[in-house]
């Protein structure tokens, strides 16, 4: 389809530089945009023999916005040079990776992963908990008996302390920087110093092994850029122009990277929904740097409020949710923090994307005596639609992940055709993880560490009968093989424990674990001579269970379209690629989801979190319960420990803000003012489902929820009371779909 621009685009497109911020709705076709403003710039030579740089935040996206941009050059009959399309992280590894020396990394550093710095994480708050029994001890509630406690204990501080480091880094703020700051304070929450504390562990941990964290990456290349203005200034010539697209999902550090990178007087466009802002449960994400942008005096701003995804009525209650909550919910914290107030609006006559007519489309509220009776009118509803509408697309949208498996379960017991995109109880990202670490050892099976990092990925999905070992044993011993080769392929008549480190005592079942370990990558390194995706599923077939197939399929499509897109790329680009595809968006999930893609006829099973982006036919989104979506400070709320005093992640998080003068007065204490950002979060994350449907929309809940061993009744949320009283006044409700 040739692209049209309409009102908002139009003023996109006559950008001639300086800051631009754009704040754009749902389906106004922001991407869209950026892609004709780039391809624009390309040719008119507009970077003076440098690129225009995109940036985004998902991997997915950077390979739409390169195709698109590449599809676009060559109707224009242009070369495929000029721009350069990238991912926050891997702008900030190129920047670092490319001037190690200068910030004090390794020639060859490592980026670690989710999985390896949960690892550490873990290490730090073990080693922490073991010096001081008297502190966790004292913080647990007097019922419980020690080993209960202290087991809940580490996964309160675990979260603590994430909260903590993300926080910390995300300010530049060092851990012991942070302990000097809090010296001998003895007021305040013990939760920051506790947190702090557990940090310094953890980095201590990270630079003993050369590696660095996705937060630590970020600072070295905004430390890079400050310290050495020669080198930023070739790369603000190297990217005279940058687009930014999902601005909204900008974290401070990143924010800065930018910053630095375009420099006074010069060229950056941010274009984002603050409205769709739905990542800061994940992320250090905030939608206020966003719209902090958009207030600036020097910044230029444009609005794409026209869409042409939704039928007006559903754009109308879209609307409608933004000003309730903009002006009559009764938190003023809410009323200024969860939405800017932009409305939706329709297509003009002529669009080429015409909004689909409101006689064509529904909207239903359904209310239900509990789970089961939801899961089932669902499913049976969702199954016929797209059984008598095969040319339609409809999905299921559900709040977490665990109704997201029982729904599943449900939907494969009707033997619907669908489609699932959740986080698997041994997680998608895990995948992943584990065909990364194989395939990076089989690309460098010599470099250090590769041995741990393979059988630390392996540990969960051990392929043996006996158990994997004492995890923390075996790793010790393969990080202290220095000749991983005499390990794997032993000298004739000496033991495969001669290339271990000599140790007092090593226990058999260790020794089996190291021995099974060898033995599969021995099979593997026979294999590197197959095509990339071939050698891939070779490792899935020998490691995953049938449900993890699919998964490993994907990313093996993904890995060879790579391949064939880089013919001059060896194994250790394609594992690069591949960890960077798994492990690059912020909190979200891996490549492989993105793959999956509405497909008429089937039903899409995802997370409200997971939908943001896609669309279709008809939507249901169910869980719309006082639960999930609370209305006052009085609500329960996942996080909180009544015999805590609150929620101990949120006390350090505003006790380390505090610490840095960015909090003001307030009338809330901190974990209520966390409260009203889940409150505002969560109408944000209501308004990105309803903004999923095109024609049809029907949002449920259920008067009582399975939790723990029994049912536990629920309210109504009052923001579906209220979209319900809404449709019911305009007339525009009706029991269907």
């Amino acid at each position: 389809m040739r692209f049209e621009p309409r009102a908002g685009q139009r003023e996109i497109l006559a950008y001639q530089g300086g800051l631009l911020g754009v704040s754009a709705v749902p389906g106004s076709g922001k991407t869209a945009a950026i892609v004709a403003l780039a391809t624009r710039l390309i040719a008119e030579r507009r970077a003076e023999g440098g690129q225009v740089l995109v940036v985004t935040y998902q991997n997915a996206a950077v390979d739409n916005v390169r195709a698109w941009i590449g599809q676009r050059l060559q109707e224009m009959e242009l070369l495929q040079v000029g721009y350069d399309v990238r991912t926050l992280h891997s702008l900030a590894y190129g920047i670092v990776q490319a001037n190690p020396g200068l910030v004090g990394a390794a020639a060859e550093f490592v980026v670690l992963d989710e999985r390896a710095s949960d690892s550490l994480l873990d290490k730090a708050v073990r080693t922490w908990n073991d010096d001081n029994k008297g502190v966790w001890g004292r913080l647990g509630p007097g019922e419980y008996v020690d080993q209960r406690w202290e087991q809940e204990w580490r996964d309160i501080a675990r979260k603590v302390v994430r909260t903590v480091i993300t926080t910390a880094k995300n300010r530049r703020l060092r851990a012991e920087d942070l302990l000097a700051r809090l010296g001998g304070r003895e007021d305040g929450e013990p939760f920051l110093r506790i947190g702090a504390e557990i940090y310094r562990l953890y980095q201590q941990q990270v630079e003993t092994i050369g590696g660095l964290d996705f937060d630590d990456l970020v600072w070295m290349a905004v430390d890079m850029l400050q310290q050495y203005p020669d080198l930023c200034g070739r790369y603000r010539r190297r990217w005279p122009f940058v687009l930014e697209d999902e601005a909204q999902d900008s974290v401070p550090l990143q924010e800065e990277l930018i910053a630095l990178l375009v420099g006074p007087g010069g060229n950056w466009i941010r274009v984002g929904d603050p409205n769709q802002a739905i990542m800061s449960t994940f992320t250090a994400a905030d939608p206020r740097y966003l719209r902090r942008f958009l207030e600036r005096d020097d910044v230029a701003v444009a609005e794409m409020t026209i869409s042409g995804r939704c039928a007006p009525k559903i754009m109308d209650l879209a609307n409608f949710l933004v000003e309730w909550a903009s002006v009559e919910h009764p938190l003023a914290e809410v009323r200024q923090r969860a939405f800017r107030p932009q409305q939706m609006q329709p297509t003009d006559c002529g669009d080429p994307q015409q909004n689909p007519a409101d006689a064509d489309s529904a909207l239903g509220f359904r209310e239900y005596n509990n789970r089961h009776d939801e899961f089932d009118s669902i499913v049976r509803r969702a199954k016929g639609f797209a059984e008598r509408n095969p040319s339609l697309t409809v999905a299921v949208l559900v709040p977490t992940n665990r109704i997201g498996y029982d729904m599943a379960e449900r939907l494969r017991q009707a033997g619907a055709d669908f489609d699932e995109v959740l986080q698997s109880p041994r997680s998608a990202r895990r995948v992943g993880e584990a065909l990364c670490a194989v395939l990076g050892f089989l690309a460098e099976p010599l470099q250090r560490n590769q041995l741990e990092r393979s059988y630390r990925a392996l540990v969960g999905f051990w392929p043996g009968p006996s158990g994997p070992g004492n995890e923390e044993a075996v790793a010790m011993l393969l990080r202290s093989c220095y000749r991983p080769e005499a390990l794997l392929y032993p000298e004739a008549g000496q033991r495969m424990e001669a290339a271990l480190p000599p140790v007092d005592h090593i226990e058999p079942q260790d020794l089996e674990a190291i021995d099974l370990l060898c033995a599969y990558l021995r099979r593997w390194l026979r294999a590197v001579a197959l095509p990339v995706d071939q050698l891939l599923m070779t490792v899935a077939q020998d490691l995953l269970k049938e449900e993890d197939m699919a998964r490993a399929q994907q990313l093996a499509v993904y890995v060879r379209t790579r391949a064939d897109q880089n013919a001059e790329w060896q194994l250790p680009e394609l594992v690069r690629e591949l960890s960077e595809a798994v492990q690059g968006r912020a909190g979200a999930l891996a490549v492989a989801e993105d793959a999956l893609a509405p497909q008429p006829g089937r039903i899409f099973l995802t997370t409200m979190h997971k939908a943001k982006g896609m669309e279709w036919d008809l939507v249901y989104v169910m869980g719309v319960d006082g639960d999930w979506f609370p209305h006052d400070l009085d609500a329960w709320f996942l996080g909180e420990y009544e015999f805590l005093g609150g929620d101990p992640c949120e006390d350090a998080r505003a006790e380390l803000l505090d610490l840095l003068g960015e909090i003001g007065s307030s009338r809330l204490s901190a974990t209520d003012r966390s409260h009203a950002e889940v409150i505002a979060e969560r109408l944000r994350l209501l308004y990105v489902a309803i903004t999923r449907a095109r024609r049809y929309l029907v949002l449920s809940w259920s008067r009582q929820i399975p939790r723990a061993t029994r049912a536990q009744v629920v309210p109504m949320a009052e923001v579906f009371r209220q979209l319900q009283l809404y449709c019911e006044q305009q007339g525009r409700s009706r029991n269907s779909q």
